[in-house]
């Protein structure tokens, strides 16, 4: 997850931001309990290493730009490249690694991608905005884009963008949470819980409209989460939260809160937890067999995770239940480890 200045590439406090010197790519940088902003610690991104053999890939990409895809195509996942210019919609089943179906254009500088549960999608742009594609079909011809001048978008989340709430975390303030309205196109603040917050990574919401984010909180010393019933008001730190590093957040179909424990280059493991309240109980902690993710969601029926391995320019699919996570198979037909693959979402969302 990275950070972008409007004129120059900058490190910030962040675990997961990166930055970018004379036209390089920046890199991702490890979390840490270390506090302001320059004392951020860098280490670089690995080569490309894609466990999918080259003999299968397809010779040629279909790529169907600015156009809606087929009416046949209401479910999929998207990808997005935090380097990209587009966000790409691929089948829902995409074991044989085929080609995009379909590209959402018009973005820059996307953390992560997020879809409702009716399937409409949600881009956090970095300085554009976030912007809301009317589904169900994938890649959207009509959007509306909500003016959010609180900070830069990491993540997004609603249960319907059109006629709901969509709660945005900012990666830095001065609003590190908002609760914004595609009616209004615009955002108010959430107020943070009394420890404050240091930058959010993470956000969610439940099918109950509460909303709950990620983050470091205002010293860098601790990962909290906080949780504001019906995205209102001011927030609590949750208690029984055990993450050490922050990540997506997402909601499955029993109401669970599924977090991404993202450690750097040491991994990411993926921790799901009951919630009664504005309390935590550990579920289960599993393993993420191939790369790091910062990202990742959960489909309609509860039963895949889709995580956004960027080490390796792929996506991983994950077969899902609250105990358990099993690795099913991955996809990189039209991606890439240099265009730091981490934003992903399958369309529509889980139920919540």
């Amino acid at each position: 997850m990275r950070l972008l200045s409007a004129a120059v590439c900058t490190t910030v406090a962040a675990a997961l931001l990166a930055s970018c010197s004379g036209g390089n790519m920046g890199s991702m940088t490890s979390p840490g309990t270390q506090g302001g902003a320059s004392k951020v610690q860098q280490l670089r991104h690995a080569g490309a290493v894609s466990i999918i053999p080259r003999s299968v890939l397809p010779k040629t990409q279909q790529k169907l730009h600015g156009r809606q895809a087929p009416q046949a195509e209401m479910k999929g996942i998207y990808a997005a490249e935090f380097l990209g210019s587009a966000i790409n919609g691929y089948s829902k089943n995409n074991s044989s690694n085929g080609p995009t179906i379909c590209t959402f254009g018009g973005v820059s500088s996307v953390n992560n991608v997020a879809t409702d549960t009716v399937g409409n999608l949600i881009v956090p742009n970095a300085f554009g905005g976030v912007i809301v594609g009317q589904g169900p079909t994938m890649c959207p011809t009509s959007s509306s884009t909500i003016t959010d001048s609180y900070g830069q978008a990491s993540d997004a989340a609603s249960v319907n963008a059109e006629t709901g709430p969509i709660v945005v975390g900012n990666i830095l303030g001065p609003g590190f949470v908002v609760n914004c309205t595609v009616g209004t196109l615009s955002c108010t603040e959430l107020t943070p819980g009394s420890a404050g917050i240091g930058e959010v990574a993470g956000v969610a919401m439940d099918k109950a409209g509460n909303c709950y984010a990620d983050s470091y909180n205002a010293a860098f010393t601790a990962v909290e989460v906080t949780y504001w019933a019906g995205c209102t008001g001011t927030g609590t730190v949750m208690s029984g939260f055990l993450n050490t590093g922050y990540g997506g957040l997402d909601v499955d179909n029993q109401g669970n809160l599924v977090s991404f424990n993202w450690h750097g280059s040491a991994g990411t493991d993926l921790w799901v937890y009951s919630v009664s309240g504005s309390a935590l109980t550990s579920v289960s902690d599993n393993s993420l067999t191939n790369d790091t993710a910062i990202f990742g969601h959960i489909g309609k029926q509860g039963l895949r995770l889709v995580a956004g391995a960027y080490l390796k320019g792929q996506e991983d699919i994950y077969q899902y239940s609250p105990s358990t996570l099993t690795y099913y198979y991955s996809f990189n037909n039209g991606l890439t480890s240099s265009g730091d693959t981490e934003g992903v979402a399958y369309s529509p969302s889980s139920k919540k």
